[in-house]
């Protein structure tokens, strides 16, 4: 999918889009030997089963999910208002749920940790709250009607996602880029801006997440957690394995499996402060990539802080709106 496509396709977010690839009874006595390494690894972390109050070093560069659903919702908007004026509807959706219910970090849209919910793990396992959607039919939707994407992407062929617009049939100009273009230079200012976070950040923050999975001491642990879940009868190299089973996404609801699994996981988890070790070390990965990145990350802040001011444009102008119609129609 090109970079222009990016652009006007509403992204769904749940659970399993965002950055969760990162399921018996025992007693709960560890192994002397096991203690001490545990010591060893996680004297230098904060003791969590919970990072999603923690704001991490990229959070500022980076839309928030309260962030993310006004520039989106304004982007829409903006879409379906211009499509009005060629007489198509475009979906505007109510609100951009993560999946993750309570268990959603605030400060960022990305589980980077994985669910960190007992709560939620003897409910929804790895599934994200509520489980999976039912899969829809596929529809061609703007595809379908050569005229609709056309004033929707400034192109007539269906293949490619955006043309240099034109006159519509019924005589009004389409511009470059379409409506989608038209909104993204409301939101960017420009016709093929990208919409929501910019590339350098999102670039970086799935680049320390690698790297935080992979640094020595992340793996130490994730170590001591396989140890502990063999314990429960199960066989994961880390969190990560466990949660991207496959067994999980063929049912919209979890097993009574996936729900063992997810409970001893937690356990495990809390018993050798995973979440501790693991968050403490992806800070320090993006501290340093911050720092390496400083005048482009002030560039990608001031972008953000345009694009949210004219969202906020588009959504105050849309409530003035609404509340006018509300006043005539009473």
């Amino acid at each position: 999918m090109s970079r222009s496509r990016k652009c006007f396709i509403i992204p769904v977010l749940n659970s399993c889009a965002l950055l969760l690839a990162a399921v018996g009874i025992l007693t709960d006595c560890t192994p002397v030997g096991e203690q001490k390494v545990t010591a060893k690894h996680n004297a230098q972390a904060p003791h969590l089963t919970d990072a999603n109050s923690r704001e991490m070093p990229l959070d500022k560069y980076l839309l928030n999910p309260a962030q993310q659903e006004s520039v989106f919702s304004a982007y829409s908007i903006s879409i379906a208002s211009c499509m009005r004026g060629y007489g198509f509807t475009y979906p505007v959706p109510n609100s951009f749920n993560s999946g993750m219910g309570a268990d959603a970090p605030k400060t960022r849209v990305d589980g980077r940790f994985g669910f960190q919910s007992m709560t939620h793990a003897k409910k929804w396992g790895y599934h994200p709250d509520g489980g999976f959607p039912h899969r829809a039919q596929p529809s061609a939707g703007s595809h379908s009607n050569p005229d609709r994407w056309f004033a929707l992407t400034g192109t007539r062929d269906s293949s490619r996602d955006s043309g240099p617009g034109g006159l519509a049939r019924g005589g009004r100009r389409v511009h470059d880029h379409g409506c989608a273009g038209d909104a993204s230079l409301t939101i960017t200012g420009s016709r093929n801006g990208v919409i929501g976070d910019d590339e350098t950040a999102t670039t970086l923050k799935f680049r320390t997440l690698t790297e935080s999975q992979e640094d020595k001491r992340t793996l130490a642990v994730f170590a001591l957690w396989s140890h502990c879940m063999q314990g429960y009868k199960y066989s994961y190299r880390s969190p990560l394995e466990a949660l991207s089973d496959a067994r999980w996404g063929k049912s919209n609801l979890p097993s009574g499996m996936e729900i063992r699994t997810a409970v001893a996981d937690q356990k495990c988890r809390k018993r050798h402060n995973v979440v501790g070790v693991w968050f403490a070390v992806d800070y320090e990965r993006q501290e340093l990539a911050v720092k390496a990145h400083q005048a482009k990350l002030l560039e990608v802040k001031k972008k953000l802080a345009r694009q949210l001011r004219a969202a906020e444009d588009v959504l105050s102008k849309k409530n003035i709106l609404v509340k006018g119609r509300e006043s005539t129609e009473g």
